[in-house]
């Protein structure tokens, strides 16, 4: 068994990591420590911490491999094990590891399970672990709806492994953004798109447009309810948080 995990973390140390050889290295050290003849004569010490590296890495690799199934299936695996086989030795992998749930809870709207995970981090971690602060700021940003603030966390990320929950963010903040622009413009240049949905080129909006079936005539997207839609107090709260939107588009352009 030492042999296996010692050939994992050498497979996960590499940059760049060869995925195919990872998966490889990880299945099999899965597959023998679900062997009790293999674990036999290993100190306490050594089993916790072959079992705390590969249940991390089984996290990780799921978000290298953008699988959210396999990451939810995984992180609470290794949460799991850090409440129920505590050590002397904190993993020094913990609050990535928890910084990581939160992100998940937050991208997959599970804002209850979210609450009562940061409950449990002390308030001195919240305020100044970066691993914790990234999620905390995050939330805010989206609840106040601020979303320049989105896209400059993307750009302070405390991990390479939170990329994948930013992006997945930034998708649901221009899905709320094109439907408000669908509801409050009766049509918008690419240009202006552009800017609304905090893109960085007229390009990566051509693209989106397409995505979202938008009709478009030269180099502006016509919209066919636009303001015309029935409802009063609808189109009051969306021409507003459109007209919100173009404020903090304004502003990211200054920060930036």
């Amino acid at each position: 068994m030492e042999m296996i995990h010692k050939k994992l973390l050498a497979e996960w140390n590499k940059e760049p990591k060869i995925l195919t050889a990872v998966s490889s290295a990880l299945k099999q050290a899965k597959e023998v420590m679900e062997n009790p003849e293999t674990l036999r004569g290993l100190s306490s010490a050594a089993l916790h911490t072959i079992h705390r590296d590969v249940y991390e890495i089984d996290a990780l690799y799921a978000v290298l491999q953008s699988d959210l199934k396999a990451f939810r299936e995984a992180i609470s695996v290794v949460m799991n094990f850090y409440d129920c086989y505590r050590s002397n030795e904190e993993s020094p992998n913990k609050f990535l590891m928890i910084g990581l749930n939160l992100m998940y809870f937050l991208t997959t709207n599970q804002h209850a399970q979210f609450h009562m995970l940061l409950e449990q981090i002390d308030q001195n971690v919240q305020q100044n672990n970066p691993y914790i602060t990234t999620p905390v700021k995050l939330e805010q940003s989206l609840m106040e709806g601020v979303y320049n603030k989105v896209v400059l966390t993307e750009k302070n990320i405390p991990s390479p492994y939170y990329a994948l929950f930013i992006r997945i963010s930034m998708d649901t903040v221009r899905d709320e953004i094109a439907s408000c622009i669908e509801c409050s413009f009766k049509k918008v240049s690419q240009k202006d798109a552009a800017r609304l949905l905090l893109f960085n080129s007229v390009g990566e909006v051509v693209s989106f447009a397409k995505k979202r079936c938008w009709k478009s005539a030269g180099n502006t997207y016509i919209f066919e309810q636009g303001l015309s839609s029935p409802t009063p107090k609808e189109q009051l709260d969306t021409e507003r948080i459109a007209k919100q939107t173009i404020f903090y588009a304004k502003q990211l352009e200054m920060i930036v």
